[in-house]
């Protein structure tokens, strides 16, 4: 299957936008990150507004997407719903950062919203992985996809949160530090465990011989040696996806050593951003349709 980059840099900003969200949320419960949670709001709601203008690059008649939202069930209806959710969160939270930007002590963020950030951000993540899943395409149907996208939110998200905080002159708080390791381990495991998926995927394919197809009669159902991620073009992808997200594993635990977040941070931020994409790519490299049977 042909690569979709208006999807890719969809799922990609969209997961890196709920990720920062999120770890804004998380560090307010914390106690931390008092003085990032402003520019790391602007930057989220920045993230998510270039995955909602790059999704309408996959349309040719953009106009037509309103059909879909009569369809409680559709993916696209269910992402709308969680990125609006997301969205009318940015602003509550956006006026109680403003609201508590005066007082001296006591967390940026209430309890209850930060936690209704932290769900609100999984969920849109999930959701838009979950759009995905269908049985017609095998190595797609699997939870481990959604799931892969949480564990590139949770590389980006505090990787990104640690940067802003340190570009704004204070020191990394211990929580969210130990929040940007465990998300790039989280993201290794989470995006080696679905590549580990889509390879064994091969095997609900089925060899059934020919078939008549009146635009190609003497094509074969599917060649599924061309479908695992670690044969063809298909290599390079995964290559890059494992280098990358090992990559920003070792610049999260250097950072956490070093203190020096925004260069080993900054660094971490491009390989989870990175690793992202060319799992993406990977994903959709392999993404062909058990055809005649579906």
């Amino acid at each position: 299957m042909e690569l979709q980059w208006p999807l890719i840099l969809f799922t990609t900003f969209v997961a890196w936008s709920c990720g920062l969200f999120g770890a804004q949320a998380v560090a307010s419960l914390f106690g931390e990150g008092r003085r990032a949670q402003m520019a790391s709001l602007v930057t989220s709601a920045v993230l998510m507004a270039v995955g909602g203008i790059a999704v309408f690059f996959h349309l040719e008649h953009w106009e037509r997407i309103f059909n879909g939202f009569g369809n409680p069930t559709s993916g696209i209806t269910q992402e709308l719903v969680c990125i609006v959710v997301v969205a009318v969160l940015m602003v509550v939270a956006f006026v109680a950062i403003r609201k508590n930007a005066q007082e001296p002590s006591g967390k940026s963020l209430p309890r209850a919203l930060a936690i209704c950030m932290v769900v609100a951000a999984v969920v849109t993540v999930l959701v838009t992985g979950h759009s995905y899943m269908m049985d017609a395409r095998p190595a797609w149907n699997s939870v481990l996809g959604p799931l892969s996208l949480v564990g590139a939110a949770c590389a980006l998200g505090p990787l990104t949160f640690a940067v802003i905080e340190a570009a704004c002159g204070h020191a990394v708080g211990r929580g969210v530090a130990w929040g940007a390791v465990g998300g790039a381990v989280a993201n290794v495991v989470l995006s080696g465990a679905y590549l580990f998926a889509m390879e064994v995927s091969g095997s609900a394919y089925t060899e059934v011989g020919y078939y008549i197809d009146p635009t190609d009669p003497t094509a074969g159902m599917v060649d599924v040696a061309a479908l695992s991620p670690f044969a063809g073009e298909s290599v390079a992808m995964v290559a890059a996806t494992v280098i990358a997200i090992i990559v920003t594993l070792v610049c999260a635990l250097a950072a956490h050593k070093s203190g020096s977040w925004k260069v080993w941070g900054s660094v971490g931020v491009a390989g989870a951003a990175v690793g992202a994409v060319a799992l993406r790519m990977a994903f959709y490299s392999v993404g062909a349709s058990v055809y005649l049977f579906y």
